[in-house]
């Protein structure tokens, strides 16, 4: 039998609801597991292990009074509560303290999850990493900015998670740690009470084991009826294998990952098939580096001015070297993006979802660096919906994962893709 701690966010909120458990036993089951591993992990940079039993007990006397009735969830500590700190990663913002919680941590609460704690984060969500170690092998990276949470959800001590991305902060830790991510087209969801980096760039996202889970959160935080998603029983999915311009700069392994899933999905019916990527998209990565440099550094340069000897050598220079960008490079930056935009909607007319690498190759050893966002960063400057699904193991044993792109707005036909293609995966694993 699963343990409560393995199951999905979706199945918990099944199980509370049909009696079949209580939040507090769900509850207890995911503290042991931090008990047992948050030392080594570092998954955390707040825990109130008392307050979320508190939290449990409390639901356990109420009738179920949302859709994540009793669900344990964590928070990425760029994400504003008002009954715990909010540090951004960053030292000298630890008794940092909102006085309300931001909208999507609401709209949880509102919804009947329960939080356990706030996770690391990568310091303002960018490079400097945290404590966090991936929980495949402690010696190596979980990913960033995201780290906490996909380390949390990873090693089962969370079902789902906040995470945010301005670069590859979701879809990067996913694949490294080996579980599911979820970056919904740009402004999809309310970043109220959320740290900006880069305005145009920001998402808010998720962390979770299943991607359907991401289904019953974006209702969540969206307001919304859960929406009646194709199950591809009569049409199959259309999904079309990019390689994009760095395909010969991931590893071998990553190139390999990529081929089988191609295989295993045309094996199950799929219509499949390669599309060439435009030469445009060659500048693609190099634009989102001007556009995240030039925003990066107008949201922040008064801080890094009034707190210089506290803010990290990474961030000084991204934002030194952003305030050396000028508004006429920024815009032709956007121009890249714009004229690429048009070009994907062309590419996708014929495609349910684009399968590219997640990563490019297992999570590097050391806990120093982050690993490298090149291939989510030309994604998300295109602000497209983005699903990040594991398959399999490297050579060192470490998780490998693919990531689905959808058209803009479409984000819940790219999460049918996702489920579909999660199944098999997970069948076949």
């Amino acid at each position: 039998m699963t343990e409560l701690n393995q199951q999905s966010a979706s199945e918990i909120a099944r199980m509370i609801r049909a009696g079949r458990t209580t939040s507090s036993t769900v509850m207890a089951a995911h503290l042991d597991r931090i008990a047992a591993r948050e030392a080594a992990v570092g998954a955390f940079i707040h825990l109130d292990a008392e307050r979320a039993m508190e939290r449990a007990k409390d639901a356990d006397r109420q009738p179920p009074k949302g859709l994540l009735h009793g669900v344990p969830f964590a928070i990425k500590d760029i994400i504003d509560t008002d009954d715990m700190p909010t540090g951004w990663g960053s030292d000298l913002f630890t008794d940092r303290r909102p006085d309300r919680n931001a909208p999507c941590v609401q709209a949880f609460l509102d919804a009947g999850a329960i939080p356990l704690g706030k996770t690391v984060t990568t310091e303002f969500a960018y490079f400097h990493p945290g404590k966090t170690t991936n929980p495949h092998n402690f010696r190596h990276t979980p990913g960033g900015s995201s780290s906490g949470s996909a380390a949390a959800v990873a090693d089962h001590m969370a079902p789902i998670a906040f995470g945010s991305q301005t670069a590859a902060s979701l879809i990067r830790p996913a694949a490294y740690c080996g579980v599911c991510a979820f970056k919904p087209t740009t402004g999809a969801f309310d970043l109220t009470g959320v740290l900006p980096l880069a305005p145009s760039l920001d998402t808010l996202g998720l962390l979770s084991r299943d991607p359907e889970d991401f289904v019953l959160a974006s209702a969540v935080l969206t307001g919304s009826a859960l929406p009646d998603l194709p199950d591809f029983s009569d049409t199959m999915p259309r999904v079309g294998l990019m390689r994009g311009p760095h395909w010969r700069e991931g590893t071998m392994e990553m190139r390999d990952v990529v081929g089988r899933a191609m295989r295993a999905l045309a094996d199950h019916g799929a219509e499949t098939g390669e599309i060439a990527h435009p030469p445009l998209f060659a500048e693609l990565t190099e634009a989102h580096k001007v556009v995240m440099g030039f925003e990066a550094a107008r949201v922040h340069a008064d801080m890094c001015a009034s707190h210089g000897n506290g803010i990290s050598e990474q961030f000084a220079r991204l934002v030194q070297s952003g305030l050396e960008i000028t508004q006429a490079q920024y815009h032709q930056a956007l121009a890249v993006r714009d004229r690429a935009n048009a070009m994907v909607d062309i590419l996708l007319a014929e495609c349910d979802a684009l399968l590219v690498p997640g990563a490019p190759g297992e999570a590097p050893e050391g806990l120093v660096a982050t690993g490298d966002p090149l291939f989510s960063r030309m994604w998300t400057l295109l602000q497209l919906p983005c699903v990040a699904l594991p398959l399999g193991t490297g050579p060192r044993g470490l998780p490998l994962g693919i990531q689905l792109i959808g058209r803009r707005n479409e984000d819940g036909k790219l999460l049918a893709v996702a489920k579909w293609v999660h199944a098999i995966f997970s069948a076949a694993s």
